[in-house]
Parts: structure tokens; C-alpha cells; sequence
């Protein structure tokens, strides 16, 4: 039978993961999960500067993307102040829009992992000339009239 929490079923995606900790008394278990504190209100800053570079890297994705509170543990005061301050030095460039600069690059797929900049190509050798073709038979449609491609001439107005 399907688990129950507080008369409800729990679905899959609900149930703890193995980082959670189980405890209770019984059967059943409990799964009590850390809740995450707001790292401005526990050190008491109430001024997230822009400037502040190091500090806003730490709320930032490897992407670029500025980390959710659900993930963070920032509150949502702290979480607004935060985002602008990012936003802020992105466009200031102090931070970057797209991607952290220490982040390692994937390899392409495709190329081998060599470092070797494919950009950078070797000229190419001119190419001979080709032979011209033959002429093609004439299509099917093309003893058909000609489609007319003129636009249509404006009704006459109407008499009175």
C-alpha cells in the first residue's frame, strides 16, 4: 500500500532522499530535513553591495544564473536585495552575464580533448575548376501558360 503523511499519500517525488536523517520511535520513520538559514540575517548584514564580488559569486550558477532561495536558504527580502545587487554588476561588468570565468569549459563533442584551437585553420588549397554541365531536359510543366505574377487591378467602384 502506498505511504501515508498526515492522511495524504506520499508520491515518489515527495519521499526523503538518503541525505535526510530517520528517526522515531515504532515502526515508522521519520525524516527530519535541516531547514536552511538565511545567510545575511545570521551575520546580520542588512547592505548587499554590488560591489562586492566575491559575495555575490557564491549566488551564482556555473551557467550564470542567479541561485533560487529554495536552494540558497536566503530569505526573501535578503533574496530580492541580492538579485538586484547581481543584476547591478552584471551590468557594470563586474560579474558575468553568461558563465563564471573560473569555470572549466566542457569539450565539445566531436573534437578530441587536445586544446588545439579549431578556429584557427590552415588555408586551404584552391580548388580546380569544375567542368561545366550539360544542359538540362526542359520539366514536365514547362509547356504550361505562364502564372501571372502582376498584381490584381482594384474593383471599380460602385455605380450610384
Amino acid at each position: 500500500m502506498a505511504e501515508m503523511r498526515g492522511g495524504k499519500p506520499v508520491s515518489a517525488s515527495q519521499k526523503p532522499t538518503g541525505g535526510d536523517k530517520a528517526f522515531g520511535a515504532g515502526g515508522k520513520k521519520q525524516f527530519f530535513r535541516r531547514r536552511k538559514v538565511c545567510r545575511f540575517c545570521v551575520d546580520k548584514i542588512d547592505d548587499i553591495n554590488y560591489k562586492d564580488v566575491r559575495l555575490l559569486a557564491a549566488f551564482i550558477s556555473e551557467r550564470g544564473k542567479i541561485v533560487p532561495r529554495r536552494i540558497s536558504g536566503v530569505c526573501a527580502p535578503h533574496q530580492r536585495r541580492l538579485s538586484d545587487s547581481i543584476k547591478q554588476a552584471r551590468n557594470i561588468a563586474l560579474l558575468p552575464f553568461a558563465g563564471s570565468p573560473t569555470a572549466p569549459l566542457a569539450p565539445t563533442p566531436g573534437y578530441p580533448a587536445t586544446g588545439r584551437d579549431y578556429t584557427l585553420r590552415e588555408p586551404r588549397e584552391p580548388r580546380e575548376p569544375r567542368e561545366p554541365r550539360e544542359p538540362r531536359e526542359p520539366r514536365a510543366d514547362a509547356g504550361a501558360p505562364p502564372v501571372n505574377r502582376e498584381p490584381a487591378a482594384a474593383p471599380a467602384p460602385p455605380k450610384e
